[in-house]
């Protein structure tokens, strides 16, 4: 009985003492800054990946000094906060989250605005996701002052995992040198603006054709519009205006991002236009009531956003359009006021209406599917002409594009397009003599 007793106290004895290791690991390499600013011999080798985004995101809030934030979704990682720091003569951080929408910024804004004298809160302002909530796990614990829950972060998995990597990599640095001449090679500067999916994208009009974007159609109803209207003004209520208010000596520069033209093209298909952008004209007026408040609009960008070579899907622009932004909020070119928004918001909507989309694909609807099936079975292809480009038409276009050497996709590009144009504009001919 004794060694039983005896046996279960080592195992008790060891097991506290292995976790009061852990944690003091945690602690002192602290992977996610909870405590401190990375260690300086250990700095290149902390990860900032949108994976762990809502642990670190907090730990620069909570030990980075700043006198300016920038908060924001994916839509802001190519808005580079050197460029706005030399342009403002202030320190900026980025704060940017992927998915991220106004109740995280909430988060970052209370705790940054508790730790530092802030005069400069730069504010993604993106209509189309203005109505939606963060849905991914937020670690609730990182965000208040009670001591105890530390333990939920000294404890954690994720943060032994990344305590782990980064020792493993500081010590085999340490017992091969030669590593670690090698690794000096590669800049160590940490890209905390950019998701690494973002930093090797490829953008292309080919490439947002092969995004999940669909095309949308005639809408019976607009209940989606008064669903968006309600949701969108009690964010900014709730998110928004109580730090217009509780701050005025503080400037919020909003920015209304460079999303491609997609997203108003999509507005005037549906019939819902008028509705939307009556919507965020009531919201950038309430916001523009405030003595420190400006707004910068940069959806409205001909030669930019009505260029889908400049995107990787309906959204996300290239880094040209970080420039783009940084420079425009430096000469104020592109400042939306209560005497500009009206036609601003026609511009916006004139293109929208004017825009030519330079692809078809499987799920779009519409006469220019109807006039594309017309041609492909005037030239022998099998499919229906039914308006709706689905999996037969999709197979058909590919078959043309092989028949003719393209690249098969199946997405009707300009370039099937224009040959299908010229093809059944011409003379017709078997597809066994269709080789060019």
């Amino acid at each position: 009985m004794m060694n039983e007793k005896k046996w279960v106290t080592f195992v008790l004895g060891a097991t506290s003492v292995c976790l009061l290791v852990l944690m003091i690991i945690n602690i002192i390499v602290d992977p996610f800054m909870q405590y401190h600013s990375p260690l300086s011999e250990m700095k290149r080798y902390y990860k900032y990946t949108q994976e762990y985004a809502m642990y670190w995101l907090i730990g620069r809030v909570k030990n980075t000094p700043t006198e300016a934030v920038i908060v924001g979704s994916s839509l802001s990682n190519f808005i580079s906060s050197d460029k706005l720091g030399k342009q403002s003569g202030l320190k900026v951080v980025s704060l940017s989250k992927s998915a991220g929408r106004p109740n995280i910024y909430t988060l970052f804004l209370r705790e940054s605005l508790k730790r530092n004298r802030l005069q400069t809160i730069y504010y993604e302002l993106n209509f189309p996701h203005l109505h939606m909530e963060y849905e991914g796990d937020i670690p609730l614990y990182l965000y208040n002052s009670n001591s105890i829950d530390d333990v939920k972060y000294v404890l954690n998995r994720d943060v032994s995992k990344m305590s782990a990597y980064i020792l493993i990599n500081c010590l085999g640095d340490q017992i091969q040198p030669g590593n670690d001449t090698k690794r000096d090679k590669i800049p160590a500067k940490t890209v905390f603006e950019v998701d690494r999916s973002q930093s090797t994208s490829i953008y292309s009009t080919l490439a947002v054709a092969r995004s999940l974007y669909v095309r949308h159609g005639k809408v019976a109803d607009k209940s989606s519009v008064i669903d968006y209207r309600t949701k969108a003004k009690r964010n900014v209520e709730q998110n928004i205006i109580p730090f217009l208010k509780e701050n005025p000596e503080i400037k919020f520069v909003f920015i209304v991002p460079c999303i491609s033209i997609l997203n108003t093209y999509d507005l005037v298909r549906e019939g819902t236009v008028d509705d939307y952008l009556a919507i965020h004209k009531d919201i950038m007026l309430n916001i523009l009531k405030y003595d420190n408040a400006e707004i910068h609009m940069f959806s409205d960008l001909e030669g930019f956003v009505n260029d889908l070579d400049n995107y990787k899907d309906r959204v996300h622009y290239a880094p040209a359009g970080g420039d783009l932004i940084c420079n425009g909020l430096k000469t104020g070119a592109y400042k939306v006021t209560p005497e500009n928004i009206d036609e601003r918001l026609r511009h916006l909507k004139s293109m929208a209406e004017s825009f030519e989309i330079p692809f078809l694909k499987e799920g779009f609807t519409g006469d220019d599917v109807l006039e594309m099936q017309q041609q492909l079975i005037a030239l022998g292809y099998n499919c229906q002409a039914n308006k709706v480009y689905d999996g037969q038409t999709r197979d058909m276009v590919a078959e043309f594009q092989s028949d003719h050497r393209l690249e098969v996709t199946g997405i009707a590009t300009a370039e099937t397009r224009a040959l299908l144009q010229g093809v059944t504009g011409g003379r017709f001919f078997e597809r066994s003599n269709s080789r060019i």
